[in-house]
């Protein structure tokens, strides 16, 4: 009963934390968000995509063919709540809290009720996890899916539905998200190899520390035994079958073209690189060439990329440094962390070593696909998650052990070296101030992230979000009914998009605008929306004194444009965002 009073506390706290105004904080829906749902709404009203095509299995969006769940995931979240950045980001929100709870049910196939709830609750306040809940991240909702294809793999034994069954959740990971149409073929074979291993194990001793999930002893198995064999092959021809139409898209199609684009800057750096060592180096020619190519430099990028990943920096320090993607000036996990991570490295591997080989092996895992395409990213690496979470939960838990003494009879600890015991367990003061200062420490950690998200993210991280093309939309709405005409100029990305999801415009006459821009007298062309147009009257002094601006009109510009009666400032810093020319105050 406490253990279910625990649980249940700890995912009301999950849903809180990734729920709680949602559609205010972020404050913005950023051009991905914006994205996803414009396609999402033209699926409910139309049954195609911005672009026409009915009911496709990748959305050509910026030319980055997004992946189909997250927007089909959508459809009927919009069509009941309505088109608003609640509706819009609740999917993902839930399926990260399904997510906390998916990690308690992993864990405890290694570990007891203690250390599943310790591990859940771990999950359920990290940074990272929390900050890509509360956007439409399609990466969140992919990690669910390779989190319950994992379970059921480790469950099924030669169960061949619960293989089939895992099978198809890392089938709609790969429909999700690109990252996982690398990570997850590397991953399975990963699974198949530990299989062998994780039986071995399990026959070799079940250890005796309380924590560890006790089981009876099985026949070693070296080798898949014949209904595994089975199990893999029809579990593995099903996964083809399901995943055929997105091999096609992805060899034959734009299925890649996210990572080929990422990929495409990363070659013109490697390029640049070549050049800059060809020229700097003394050797003679032909050793410069085997030394200095596209190879050697890439190879190095990658390597460089992926220990940045596992780096103290991104862990602890610094981590992601977009503030889209994370808040900034702070590791991807709480500092307080990294201890308890060093502790359960240590005592997992000595007390159940089938369990640190997995989840080890996940650790190294994850990073690849981000490390091919760029430096250390929060949402490309997601998929590390929970992993090292599973290391510092035992370690809180083996430090409590050793603060407490056995929590049975009989349980023997063996202290880590340079930890001091008496009687089986750390006597005096430490017995009482060390839990207390866990707590304390995880308090503190919460709360100044907390603190930061709501009343200081919102400023400092504005313009990460989207937030230009929303502050002109809400400063030409505030007033659009003195005006005939209101110009916003498009020298922010995604200004038309915007104007659309905001609006909740009717997707054919979007569609129309985009395809049939006007052409004013001087032969610029601008996207109308009745009496909005977007693009750029590209005024000078000159052209101001000709008056190209209708009168009674309102034109939000370039920030490079002349001054005009008001200007729009970024509130993180004051810089200039928009001037706005008003003709009413011209006159």
């Amino acid at each position: 009963m406490k253990t279910r009073i625990l649980f249940f506390l700890i995912i009301t706290l999950s849903l809180f934390l990734r729920t709680w105004k949602i559609d205010k904080f972020p404050a913005t829906l950023y051009g991905d968000e914006q994205a996803f749902a414009w396609n999402a709404y033209n699926i409910l009203h139309l049954g195609t995509d911005e672009y026409g095509n009915p009911y496709p299995l990748q959305f050509k969006s910026f030319d980055d063919y997004k992946a189909p769940i997250p927007v089909y995931l959508l459809v009927p979240f919009i069509k009941i709540l309505g088109f608003n950045p609640f509706a819009i980001r609740l999917p993902i929100a839930l399926a990260s809290i399904i997510t906390v709870v998916s990690v308690y049910f992993l864990s405890r196939i290694f570990l007891n009720r203690k250390i599943s709830l310790i591990i859940t609750f771990l999950m359920a306040v990290s940074p990272w996890h929390i900050h890509l809940s509360r956007g439409f991240f399609e990466a969140t909702l992919a990690l669910l899916w390779f989190i319950l294809g994992i379970y059921f793999f480790l469950k099924s034994g030669d169960r061949l539905k619960l293989m089939l069954l895992s099978m198809m959740f890392f089938g709609l990971s790969l429909y999700s998200y690109f990252t996982p149409r690398i990570l997850v073929p590397i991953f399975l074979v990963f699974l198949i190899w530990y299989k062998g291993v994780y039986n071995r194990f399990l026959h070799l001793g079940n250890s005796s520390t309380p924590g560890v999930y006790r089981r009876r002893n099985t026949t070693p198995v070296v080798f898949p035994c014949r209904g595994i064999l089975k199990a893999y092959l029809l579990s593995s021809i099903f996964l083809i079958f399901i995943t055929l139409p997105l091999l096609k898209l992805t060899f034959f199609d734009k299925g890649f073209s996210r990572f080929n684009k990422l990929s495409e800057g990363m070659n013109t750096i490697i390029v640049n690189t070549v050049g800059q060592e060809r020229f700097a180096s003394g050797l003679p020619q032909n050793w410069r060439i085997l030394f200095h190519n596209k190879a050697t430099v890439w190879l190095r990028m990658i390597k460089n990329n992926y220990l940045e990943h596992l780096s103290a920096n991104f862990w602890y320090i610094y981590g992601d440094n977009s503030l889209r993607y994370f808040t900034g000036n702070m590791g991807m996990f709480y500092l307080l962390e990294f201890p308890f991570m060093i502790l359960g490295l240590y005592y997992l591997w000595k007390d159940k070593k089938e369990a640190a080989i997995l989840f080890l092996g996940w650790i190294l895992l994850a990073p690849i696909p981000a490390s091919l395409v760029g430096r250390s990213f929060a949402v490309r690496s997601m998929s590390m998650l929970p992993a090292p979470f599973i290391f510092v939960g035992y370690g809180i838990y083996k430090l409590m052990r050793l603060v407490f003494g056995p929590s049975t009879p009989g349980e023997s600890l063996r202290a880590a070296p340079g930890v001091s015991l008496r009687n089986g367990h750390l006597e005096g003061v430490t017995k009482l101030l060390l839990p207390g200062v866990i707590t304390f420490g995880f308090v503190l950690s919460i709360g100044t992230l907390l603190i930061r998200y709501y009343l200081e993210y919102p400023v400092y991280a504005a313009t990460w979000w989207g937030w230009e093309n929303k502050a002109a939309l809400d400063y030409a709405k505030a007033r659009e009914s003195k005006y005939d005409k209101i110009f916003i100029s498009d020298f922010y990305s995604g200004g038309t998009l915007a104007f659309a999801v905001y609006n909740k415009y009717d997707p054919l006459k979007y569609r129309y605008a985009v395809n049939h821009p006007v052409i004013l007298s001087d032969g610029r062309k601008m996207i109308r929306f009745g009496k909005y147009y977007y693009g750029s009257l590209d005024l000078d002094d000159e052209r101001l004194r000709n008056k190209v601006i209708p009168d009674k009109s309102l034109y939000i510009g370039r920030p490079e444009e002349p001054e005009g009666e008001d200007r729009i400032v970024a509130p993180d810093d004051g810089r200039l965002i928009f001037v706005v020319h008003d003709t009413l105050k011209k006159q």
